[in-house]
């Protein structure tokens, strides 16, 4: 380990020109060591630069030599301050709250209710009502009695030929002997009157053949009335 090691029981005290060194042996912080070294064989200590040394007449500022130094110089080392130097502050204790774990709440499984479906309403078929047959009531009509016609015996109108006027005769006027007057002009007068009596003569005769139609007609009428009033007469 180095010149002058000398064995040290707790609390570890320097003999003079003697150095308590507190020793990392596993460098890492976690095992600690007091170690006692000779002043003049600490130059080759620079192989455990995490050692914790205190200012001596080789090393003037010491190693590591802090609050914090001097508090693990203490506590892990058990190691009595040199002469003259300045204790450590300890920072306050921090107290770590325990941690709480809350528990852990399990929601309630919320179950979705079933899904109702509804019933589908189906319309009633619309009932039309019947329309109203109204019978009417029979009407019993008494007949009354048939009373048959007269016969009625057809009258044939008497057909009356109309008289046929003769054209009245012109006697011609005598002329005067200076004048001399073709005697034709007598005949054309005659024409004309011939002219006028054969018309009358035809309007008479169109008037008696219209009558005697006429007449025949109402004949057939009246027959045929009289034969239908027998069947009916016969029938009831």
């Amino acid at each position: 380990m180095g010149l002058g090691l000398i064995t040290l029981t707790a609390p570890a005290m320097a003999a003079p020109n003697q150095v308590i060194v507190c020793h990392d042996g596993s460098a890492s912080g976690t095992s600690w060591e007091a170690l006692g070294f000779n002043v003049n064989g600490l130059n080759g200590h620079d192989r455990h630069p995490t050692d914790i040394i205190p200012p001596n007449s080789s090393i003037p500022g010491g190693l590591n030599w802090t609050n914090a130094g001097k508090i693990i110089y203490i506590d892990e080392c058990h190691a009595a301050l040199p002469p003259g130097e300045t204790p450590p502050v300890y920072p306050p204790v921090v107290v770590v709250p325990p941690v709480v774990v809350p528990p852990v709440v399990v929601p309630p499984v919320v179950v979705d209710p079933p899904v109702v479906v509804p019933p589908v309403v189906v319309d009633p078929p619309v009932v039309v009502d019947p329309p109203v047959v109204v019978v009417p009531p029979v009407v019993v009509v008494d007949q009354p009695a048939a009373v048959p016609p007269a016969a009625v015996v057809p009258s044939v109108p008497v057909v009356v030929p109309p008289a046929v006027v003769a054209p009245a005769a012109q006697t011609p006027v005598p002329q005067a002997a200076a004048v001399q007057v073709p005697v034709a002009a007598a005949p054309v007068s005659q024409g004309t009157n011939q002219g006028f009596n054969a018309q009358t003569a035809v309007g008479g005769n169109a008037g008696s053949d219209a009558s005697s139609l006429l007449g025949g007609i109402g004949a057939l009428m009246a027959a045929g009335l009289a034969v239908a009033a027998r069947r009916r007469f016969r029938t009831e």
